[in-house]
């Protein structure tokens, strides 16, 4: 479990950026939140070690992105744009730290971008990311597939042109990792004085009911309230289907709930944001 602990709460946010467009939509949605819960915002670029070596071979070419243009992939070059990248996300950084007025540290690191992403992940208690990165796809990215996977805590995955809403969607089942689930959605909606919906997931109705007056007690003790919805079964057709009827908001899904193929499904079909929780 993260250091967030059993109350949920959310005092250090690393956003991963590469300065692709998607990734600083992302850095602007974490700061916005980092502002709302008084947290910490860690920048962390990652220069990509497998792409410098490509770029170290003799006959390594690549493509213009917008151009097609097929031409010598050369490794000085590529570390001049990566730290161009890297300085044009640290400066963005800064400008959304200084309005938000929160705490921020930028840092550099290089290796295996899964890797270090995940190790820089243990030491936080929350990690945001955009859905693609360079690419330009609207498809999830292999990173983005990683994170929502295999994160030691809750791990956001940012969608473009959307807002982390106030409204938030958890789904409960009565394990512990709902229970942590749980937790990090009522801490985010008192942050931002939002509202909590709850989507009970149960075997039939006397489970849910059980389980709706089990959620509704603790969440009392922290003066809050809750709609509640039901669920009998679950797949990421019905998750897609609850979210439709719920409206904009951002979903909280325990990471148990939907693993492999199921999970990677259901991030490529929601345009909102996704928070998985480990």
């Amino acid at each position: 479990m993260s250091a967030q602990g059993m109350e949920g709460r959310i005092k250090r946010i690393l956003v991963a950026v590469d300065a692709s467009p998607p990734s600083l939509a992302a850095l602007e949605a974490a700061a916005e939140l980092a502002e709302s819960l008084q947290a910490e915002l860690l920048g962390l670029f990652i220069e990509d070690i497998n792409l410098l070596r490509l770029a170290e071979t003799p006959f390594a070419r690549e493509v213009g992105l917008f151009s097609g243009s097929i031409r010598e992939f050369d490794s000085q070059r590529l570390q001049r744009q990566l730290r161009a990248q890297a300085n044009r996300a640290r400066r963005r950084l800064s400008q959304l730290a200084e309005r938000s007025q929160i705490r921020w540290s930028f840092r550099v690191t290089r290796g295996v971008i899964d890797s270090e992403l995940l190790s820089a992940a243990s030491n936080v208690d929350l990690v945001i990311l955009g859905r693609a990165g360079w690419s330009g796809k609207q498809q999830l990215g292999s990173t983005a597939q990683t994170m929502a996977s295999q994160a030691p805590g809750p791990a956001l995955i940012h969608a473009p042109r959307t807002a982390i809403k106030p409204a938030v969607l958890v789904v409960y089942d009565g394990s512990d990792i709902a229970q942590r689930a749980l937790t990090t959605a009522a801490h985010m909606v008192q942050g931002q004085k939002g509202f909590l919906s709850v989507a009970i997931v149960a075997a039939d109705h006397e489970h849910a009911k059980r389980l709706q007056i089990e959620v509704a007690r603790w969440l009392r003790s922290r003066d809050l309230q809750a709609r509640y919805r039901w669920l009998f079964e679950i797949d990421e057709e019905k998750v897609k289907q609850l979210m439709q009827a719920e409206g904009e908001c951002m979903l909280v899904l325990p990471g148990s709930m939907l693993v492999g193929e199921s999970l990677v499904k259901l991030l490529h079909g929601l345009r909102c944001p996704v928070m998985v929780v480990h």
